[in-house]
């Protein structure tokens, strides 16, 4: 079992925000098999993903998010991914993609909002 299934099966409902220091980095909301990320600091969320030698390209951050998207489809689960509050991206099960299937090669990533998606990766 990988990480997105395991912590969805983990947590069936529930919210929490992670703080580092005084900076509010991010709130995780579980409900059902419904998950919400709301990055609030994207410089804490850069500083996490730097670690990762495939997280370094563009090519190896969409194949590991498209591995996951599946693997959410395939076990029931729908991940929302915000950035302050507005949701930017959808994966596995209720994600409808059209314009982003394009890009992402797979049905279960949505990109519901480039520009903002844009601003948390820049």
């Amino acid at each position: 079992m990988k990480f997105p299934t395991w912590i969805s099966q983990v947590l069936k409902s529930g919210a929490v925000t992670v703080s580092v220091g005084d900076v509010k980095a991010f709130q995780l909301s579980v409900e059902n098999k419904k998950i919400d990320l709301n990055i609030v600091d994207k410089d804490v969320l850069k500083k996490a993903l730097e670690g990762g030698a495939k997280m370094n390209t563009l090519r190896g951050m969409l194949g590991l998010l498209k591995n996951a998207a599946k693997e959410l489809k395939d076990e029931g689960y729908t991940v929302t991914v915000s950035y302050q509050g507005e949701i930017v991206m959808t994966l596995g099960l209720e994600a409808s993609s059209s314009f982003s299937r394009l890009v992402t090669r797979t049905n279960a990533v949505e990109i519901n909002n480039l520009r903002r998606l844009l601003q948390m990766a820049v």
